[in-house]
């Protein structure tokens, strides 16, 4: 009887109704857990299912091959609303990102973004500090001479940083971000354990930022605007202190920039209220491996740079048994390949954890999409590549092909002189 049905069902398909679907076959897939071989059917820009009758189908053998969801990057800072920085972020594979402290776009630039060309994008707007806390002296005394030239730096306030010095800032500052189409908050926590002692003294400038006490109230009302919080953090009580108060995401790790002070290291107890939390970790670890004090010898540039993976590993040691969450980010341009072979040379990840959270950040970064997935339904953004990165992190370079929504991207060739971010 059900044969019947079915063939019955047949006969009134139409016989070019599967004539835009691409079937794939023969590639290992990434299912979530590890890689198995899947056929996969591609039609109008999303994953449909296997059709039974292939005859009117294109046909695309990927025997070799693995197939993997597309990267993202959870921390940068430079998101230029153009085709050359558009063309880098998907070259490198990158097709979501979150920038934790921008300037205001305009309407014109944010429409660039999110096509079936261009990367996904996602903002915080200026961040919310305090007077003189970092990022202020950076923007007004840095960037304002070389990056942002002609701009008073009057304007820097409201635009590329906020002051939430009391419950009341922080909510006409949540409401202003809000209307300037903030997608989440990024707030600022520097050596809050050191706050009373480091809030008046101009010796701390750049390096102090919100009263912990606040944290709290800034992420619940935060949650109230449909807005989550990202943390920046440099110390262990930073992170803790973000974990507690709610937020959603520790931007950097205690030691990503440098071995520094006991205050960088985490203890089994502190790891245990992180992870219980449910925050997500972005390490940004991979910026210690460029700061070189020139001045120093070869000897102690070395030392330095063992103090620092020592220190790091530790950290995500303790965070990692855990259970606490990562996700990919690189805080600059650099690609996230970077960043996680980082993580696996100093020891604190192993390839296929790493290459996991690589491919899980996607979907964590834009819940509202069906990305990162590959069940009918799911967006077809995806890497076709070489190797398995899962046995070796360095494989997630390997990228063969890039699809979005169901195409291949052509890009142009890339110059010995481009970066990729």
């Amino acid at each position: 009887m059900r044969l019947v049905i079915w063939l019955a069902f047949l006969a009134t398909v139409p016989t070019n109704a599967y004539a835009n679907t691409t079937v794939i076959s023969g590639a290992q897939v990434w299912n979530g857990k590890h890689f198995e071989v899947r056929t996969l059917a591609v039609r109008d820009g999303r994953f449909v299912r296997v059709p039974r009758n292939k005859a009117t189908v294109e046909k695309l053998d990927l025997s070799g091959r693995y197939i993997v969801p597309a990267y993202a990057n959870a921390h940068c800072h430079v998101t230029s609303a153009d085709r050359a920085s558009s063309d880098g972020f998907l070259r490198a594979g990158v097709f979501y990102v979150w920038n934790p402290n921008s300037i205001v776009l305009s309407k014109q630039d944010k429409a660039f973004f999110g096509t079936a060309t261009t990367y996904s994008l996602k903002i915080a707007q200026g961040g919310i500090t305090e007077p003189r806390g970092h990022p202020e002296p950076l923007y007004t005394d840095i960037l304002a001479k070389y990056v942002y030239k002609g701009r008073q730096k009057e304007w820097f306030i409201g635009n590329a940083f906020h002051y939430g010095r009391t419950p009341e800032e922080i909510v006409k500052v949540l409401d202003k971000l809000k209307s300037q189409g903030a997608d989440f908050v990024k707030a600022y926590l520097l050596h809050s354990e050191d706050y009373e002692m480091r809030k008046d003294d101009p010796k701390f400038e750049g390096a102090r930022g919100l009263n912990p006490a606040n944290m709290p109230f800034l992420v619940a009302e935060a949650r109230r605007r449909g807005m989550k919080v990202a943390v920046h953090v440099e110390t262990a009580a930073d992170l803790v202190t973000a974990a507690q108060s709610g937020a959603a995401v520790a931007a950097h790790l205690p030691g990503y920039g440098g071995s520094g002070t006991e205050a960088m290291e985490l203890s089994a107890k502190q790891a245990r209220i992180v992870a219980k939390s449910g925050i997500r970790l972005t390490p940004t670890y991979g910026l210690a491996a460029g700061l070189v004090d020139e001045k120093a010898s070869l000897a102690e540039q070395k030392a330095t740079a063992d103090a620092n993976a020592k220190r790091q590993l530790e950290n995500m040691a303790l965070l990692k048994n855990s259970r606490a969450a990562f996700i990919m980010g690189t805080d600059g341009l650099g690609p996230v390949f970077d960043e996680a072979e980082r993580w696996v040379a100093i020891g604190g990840m192993t390839d296929p954890e790493a290459a996991r959270v690589v491919f899980e950040t996607g979907a964590w970064l834009f819940p509202e999409r069906r990305i990162g997935c590959f069940q009918p339904g799911c967006e077809a953004d995806f890497l076709v590549l070489s190797s398995d990165p899962t046995l070796d992190i360095r494989n997630l370079r390997a990228i063969e092909q890039r699809y979005k929504a169901g195409k291949v991207l052509n890009l142009p060739d890339l110059s010995k002189d481009d970066a990729l971010p």
